[in-house]
């Protein structure tokens, strides 16, 4: 099951909340934007899974720039949209602002999350969205919102596409999942990253074949062996 399927009408309710015209965000006339570096329809996931002794941890989100770098500091901000998100406050910390560091053309903004006992339950889903400063604009409107799902439970994650099934981890299953977050320390990865896939998915094709040479075969709930379409190395 995904996490989120409403990313279509989230854009729609964004975009009449921030009153947002298209054309006004499309063209850039003057000064410097910043934006999230995948779309609202890359949706991201953090899980506690991947850290089950932390009540709390960092998740980057990495922004980009459009226009000119400065040789000097700049400050952009990043707000909940509470009317979209599920998360309440005590999920995560959300610092005032973030800086854009000299010289940059991408850099990371750090949030913090944090493990509250619902995420046992159900993950939360926090929307977040980039707002205009007096020395960054916020860019184009489908990359200025950012879908973080928050999770402590096993549940697919987006990114575990037809692709990543069919050439890469194989059929998904609950138990393959909490292994790779075991095998990698990650419960979320970038799909459009051929390379980090391909390096990920070799992690834990290199553990399933170590367990098996040792006599410890890993087998799925089935019965099945667990294996992952990946071929060679």
């Amino acid at each position: 099951m995904k996490l989120f399927r409403n990313t279509i009408s989230i854009i729609a309710l964004l975009a009449l909340i921030q009153s947002c015209k298209k054309d006004e965000i499309m063209h850039y006339e003057s000064g410097d934007y910043v934006q999230f570096n995948k779309s609202v329809t890359d949706s991201s996931m953090f899980s506690f899974l991947a850290l089950p002794d932390d009540n709390e941890a960092k998740t980057p989100l990495v922004i980009e720039l459009v226009g000119k770098p400065s040789g000097k500091d700049r400050q952009y901000k990043i707000s909940v949209a509470n009317e979209l998100s599920t998360a309440t406050p005590g999920h995560y910390s959300l610092p005032a602002s973030f800086t854009l560091r000299a010289n940059r053309t991408t850099d990371t903004a750090w949030l913090t999350v944090k493990k509250l006992p619902d995420l046992k339950v159900k993950p939360v889903r926090l929307v977040l969205r980039i707002e205009s400063t007096d020395e960054l604009k916020f860019g184009q409107i489908d990359y200025c919102v950012s879908i973080l799902n928050i999770s402590n439970v096993i549940a697919k994650p987006d990114w575990w596409n037809q692709t990543v099934e069919w050439y890469y981890l194989g059929e998904y299953s609950d138990k393959k999942f909490a292994l790779f977050i075991q095998v990698t320390g990650l419960s979320d990865i970038n799909s459009n990253d051929i390379y980090q896939v391909r390096y990920y998915t070799m992690k834990l094709k290199n553990y399933l074949l170590q367990e098996k040479d040792a006599g410890r075969t890993v087998y799925e709930e089935n019965g099945q062996e667990m294996t992952v379409e990946m071929i060679g190395g």
